[in-house]
């Protein structure tokens, strides 16, 4: 048997439909699998041991139909049995239509249904209790797992690290003073300006944390945000910014995850940085955004991970509301996400690293 798995998402769908191959590989022990995602994201996903070949996608085919069509065709030669489309747009959509694959599962969609030889209707609420992220995803592979139930699955993703990866973050921590500490990882900045805490309200929180904790403080960002994480620094307590390790961050995102390996607990935004946390057994307190349904990412949630979202504190202001509608509002909704409304469940979550 030959799988070919398909997720040209962001980081963290990646890390998360990696489970597809988890299962794929105890199933059929014998099988090859390969994964085709994004080429910026396969930091996540790289000496994973379910992965027989990490397909990196070119985004710059889609402007070329040519050459797409062409990429298409040399899948062919791989001769694939099934294809497992955890993405489901319009893409890999004609990649499951036009390819000679036997079977093809994909998200059921009214376009799109003919491409796949097994449309799957994605749930709209959680049956298992493990997050819609997981179950939705298990859901493509179910008709080729024979009696077996989705909670029997595997259904937690993790992240593979190189010894020497890890030395090196040993190394580079070493380097800026925190030989033996495992400090606390921030996510300080979202996706974007509608997946960011507000920086005074973040800052607010990373008064908390100092005052809280005797840890030092990472921040998890990209050289060109530095104006924008250095605006959330400046409006920290001097006693704050005395924890914080503001110039101490890893040069790729390889890096990033060994770093992060290293450290205590990550706090902050939730999104992809929170997942990989999550794929590293490292604790995560993460702040959604007003308008990303929690039931859909608030997954593997007990003592170690937790989450706060607005509708938590005040259902009201979501009351008839569609995502599309909380989208638009969601900088108004932020400010209604005072850091008080959680600061209880927060020092309770520091206390217990």
């Amino acid at each position: 048997m030959k799988f070919l798995v398909i997720q040209q998402k962001m980081i963290g769908d990646v890390l998360t439909s990696s489970i597809l191959c988890d299962n794929l590989k105890r199933e059929f022990p014998n099988a090859e699998v390969h994964y085709m995602v994004h080429r910026h994201t396969t930091a996540v996903i790289e000496h994973h041991p379910s992965i027989d070949r990490i397909i990196s996608f070119d985004p710059a085919l889609r402007k070329n139909k040519i050459r797409f069509y062409q990429y298409i065709r040399t899948l062919d030669k791989e001769q694939y049995d099934v294809l497992i489309d955890a993405y489901t747009k319009i893409e890999t959509s004609l990649i499951s239509w036009l390819s000679n694959i036997p079977k093809r599962f994909g998200y059921y969609k009214r376009y799109s249904a003919f491409s796949y030889s097994h449309p799957i209707k994605r749930w709209k609420k959680s049956r298992y209790g493990l997050g819609l992220a997981i179950e939705n995803r298990l859901q493509l592979i179910m008709p080729l797992m024979g009696d077996k139930t989705m909670d029997t699955l595997i259904h937690k993703p993790m992240i593979y690290l190189k010894r020497e990866e890890k030395e090196k973050a040993i190394a580079l921590m070493r380097q800026h003073g925190l030989e033996g500490q495992h400090p606390i990882m921030i996510s300080i900045l979202g996706s974007g300006e509608n997946k960011s805490y507000p920086a005074t309200y973040m800052a607010a929180l990373l008064d908390q944390i100092a005052a809280n904790s005797s840890d030092h403080l990472l921040f998890n960002y990209i050289p060109k945000q530095l104006d924008q994480v250095r605006a959330i620094y400046d409006l920290c307590r001097p006693e704050t910014r005395e924890k914080i390790k503001l110039d101490l961050f890893a040069d790729s995102l390889r890096g990033f995850i060994a770093l992060l390996s290293q450290c205590k607990a990550l706090i902050g935004n939730e999104g992809g940085a929170v997942n990989m946390a999550k794929g590293l057994d490292v604790p995560t307190f993460s702040i959604f955004s007003p308008w990303i349904p929690k039931g859909d990412w608030a997954i593997f949630e007990d003592t170690a991970n937790q989450s706060v979202h607005l509708r938590d504190y005040k259902p009201e202001l979501f009351e008839g509301h569609t995502t599309k509608v909380l989208r638009k509002a969601s900088l108004r909704l932020y400010q209604e996400f005072v850091p008080e409304l959680f600061s209880k469940q927060l020092e309770t979550f520091l206390k217990n690293l």
